[in-house]
């Protein structure tokens, strides 16, 4: 999956902030599911509320790099598990 298809993906849920995480839950038919509630943690929070429609992996990359020292293969592993995961759950509902 590409950081496009996400953002095409986000009208499925709805998300709120609660702390430091977001909780995201799937809607069918304009109803949300509230028995599959999902929690993001700091780092898949960022990449689903950084993804445009226009970024690359590459680009939230380099992102992730500027705002959590970390490095560009971590944030590379990190960003391909987070878009699986969503991928999975999109499965499932």
């Amino acid at each position: 999956m590409q950081l496009k298809k996400l953002v095409e993906l986000k009208s499925r849920f709805v998300a709120r902030e609660v702390d430091n995480e977001l909780i995201l839950v799937p809607l069918t038919n304009n109803v949300a599911q509230m028995s599959e509630l999902f929690t993001l943690n700091e780092t898949a929070k960022f990449i689903w509320e950084n993804a445009t429609d226009t970024m690359t992996i590459p680009e939230m990359e380099d992102l992730m790099t500027d705002t959590f020292n970390i490095d560009a293969a971590t944030a590379g592993k990190d960003i391909i598990a987070f878009l699986k995961n969503i991928e999975n759950l999109l499965k499932k509902s």
